[in-house]
């Protein structure tokens, strides 16, 4: 008899504990048609009605059109301020153009946007207006710059680095101090033991402690210099130690869907900036820092006004947006994506290690929204904040955290399969690895359309995985609001699943998740250091979403030690525009009625 209610006891448990762990997993995998988590903890909203004044009409209507958001009033009260502003400025800019603009589908593809070229080969730039007649023009090529304006790396440990690079052709060879402090002209680099390098004079002996002779003074610290030791480059710091970086890590890196599309961007900057740059560049005002105040507003409409354009949406301020897309007929579903038309190069495509464009090799397609970053200055805050956004399940995910509606931890597992639109194996082990890049222009940093392959890949599809979901590393503090990742992360869970079920229809903006948005404490000047780093609260550094990357932008530089600030901080914490964005001070003015001499050339 006992042995009997032992069994049937133990039988009971078996049961319950099975249900426990069945309903347990069915709660943390419950999710609705975006994807994400339904038991969220509701900690990341909008007001229902706060909601439908967004729109145009004054209710939802699928794909309807949106005001922007108010970046002269915006308030700060919390995170989700920053998370509900990103939700409304992106909601706006994929709506159909409203008067005066009504003639253009959307309101990205309107003169409220301009494109920013391509760097010519002086590395300047110009903004050429939206109309009706011209498609948007796009490039297969993507440059990260760092503070210094230099190209970047990322070390094993994580770190972004700048990269000083040798000149084609220079007369003075590349040169390091030796031991004795002596500058010592570099005759070769060779193999050595243990995977490192030797450095060798000019007479073929071995310069002993070799330490780099780095030219950009201000910020040597986060600076390397490139060495070739056949067709593998060497880095060195300042302080002489070798860097490693993963395999294939560089910059200009060139992106493929795993359909075979390129991955093709597109920056763009809105009205707002381009009429405050021409007024700063034309001594109208300081342009010391981004403009943040109705003042500030006040003062880039007026010298527009002068000069014959009205801004009628400057409620929006200074806004860049950096925006990334692949061909839509090469998609299985393009009509789950927001579109548009637009000129890209064409390649020959016989080799397999490089792809050179045909000349005057283009064509205009329709092409697909992958990934946007939208970065705007608010009231307060002149660093800007830096929001992304990216399309649903183009990307697996790694492993997160995310506190749930009985303020418990739930873990959703990394994601698995081989359909994704950016991974055929989401269980690679070593995904993220560059398989090619733009070639440059000899001598300079210029990146051309002639994309090369990265040894040992040919020119393919790599396997992407997004490191950080939602913009938090595990186990590492994330802002002074949510000292978790599991936190931070269900505040920006909680705001998507808002605004999912507030879209009605097939509203094709149903489609779009946003990742997170960063700024710095206190608006202060960035440091270029995250909170996540040890949970430093001085004034500066990135907080929010503290390691914000984008699939398709920062594929190859995802890090738990980096923020977007890393790059966009200038050499010392400043706030100046230039430093902050890095098209600013490449870009040439508008053509104005008061400066006629600053006229920009035309470029389509």
């Amino acid at each position: 008899m006992k042995n009997s209610l032992k069994i049937t006891i133990g039988i009971l448990l078996f049961f319950v504990v099975l249900w426990a762990c069945t309903t347990k997993q069915a709660a943390v995998s419950s999710t609705s048609g975006n994807g994400l988590p339904q038991n969220v903890q509701v900690s990341c909203t909008v007001a229902k009605d706060t909601f439908n004044h967004w729109f145009v009409s004054g209710q939802p209507t699928e794909n309807g059109a949106v005001t922007p958001a108010n970046s002269v009033a915006f308030p700060h009260n919390n995170n989700c301020d920053f998370y509900t502003w990103a939700e409304h400025m992106f909601l706006w800019i994929t709506s159909p153009a409203t008067a005066p603009n009504s003639g253009h589908k959307s309101v990205l593809e309107s003169p409220v946007f301009y494109t920013v070229s391509p760097e010519d080969s002086s590395a300047q730039r110009v903004l050429i207006p939206h109309d009706t007649i011209h498609p948007l023009k796009f490039t297969a090529k993507l440059n990260e710059n760092g503070p210094d304006r230099l190209p970047v790396i990322l070390s094993k440990s994580g770190k972004i680095f700048e990269v000083e690079e040798p000149r084609p052709g220079a007369a003075v060879p590349q040169a390091v101090k030796g031991a004795d402090g002596k500058i010592v002209p570099v005759g070769s680099v060779k193999a050595g033991a243990n995977g490192q390098a030797l450095f060798m004079d000019k007479a073929g002996k071995p310069i002993q402690n070799p330490v780099p002779v780095i030219s950009h003074k201000a910020n040597a610290k986060n600076i390397v210099e490139k060495f070739m030791m056949g067709n593998k480059p060497v880095f060195l710091d300042s302080q002489g130690k070798q860097v490693e970086t993963e395999a294939g890590q560089a910059t200009g890196d060139v992106l493929m869907d795993r359909n075979g599309s390129l991955v093709y961007y597109l920056s763009m900057v809105n009205d707002v900036y381009a009429w405050f740059l021409t007024a700063t560049n034309n001594h109208y005002m300081s342009g010391n820092e981004f403009p943040t105040t109705s003042a500030d507003r006040d003062s880039i409409c007026a010298y527009a006004r002068k000069n014959g354009v009205t801004l009628a949406d400057s409620n929006a301020l200074a806004m860049e947006l950096k925006t990334s897309w692949v061909e839509a007929s090469k998609l299985a579903d393009p009509q789950n994506y927001f579109t548009v038309m637009a000129t890209i190069p064409t390649y020959d495509t016989t080799s397999n290690v490089k792809w050179t464009p045909k000349p005057n090799g283009e064509k205009t397609v329709k092409m697909a929204l992958v990934g946007i970053h939208i970065v705007g200055s608010l009231a307060h805050h002149p660093e800007m904040a830096w929001a992304t956004l990216e399309h649903l399940h183009i990307t697996p995910n790694a492993k997160y955290t995310y506190v749930d509606n009985k303020n418990n931890v739930d873990t959703v597992s990394q994601d698995t399969g081989n359909d994704w639109l950016f991974s055929s194996n989401a269980a690679d082990t070593s995904p993220n690895l560059s398989h090619m890049q733009a070639a440059k222009i000899p001598g300079t940093r210029i990146a051309t359309d002639t994309i090369v392959a990265k040894a040992p890949f040919t020119i393919s599809a790599s396997n992407t995985l997004m490191d950080y979901p939602w913009g938090s590393a595990m186990g590492q503090p994330v802002n002074a609001e949510d000292k978790t990742s599991a936190a931070s992360n269900s505040e920006v869970i909680s705001i998507n699943n808002t605004i999912y079920s507030y879209l009605v229809g097939n509203d094709i903006r149903k489609q779009y998740l946003l990742i997170g948005a960063t700024w710095t404490n206190g608006g202060a000047p960035p440091t270029g250091v995250s909170y996540g780093v040890g949970g430093d609260t001085t004034a500066g550094v990135s907080i929010g979403t503290s390691v914000l990357a984008n699939s398709t932008m920062e594929t190859y530089f995802q890090s738990n030690q980096n923020s977007c600030f890393t790059c966009h901080s200038g050499p010392t914490p400043s706030l100046k525009p230039g430093d902050l964005s890095h098209v600013f001070t490449a870009i040439q003015p508008l053509a104005t009625k008061t400066n006629s001499g600053n006229s920009q050339k035309k470029k389509k």
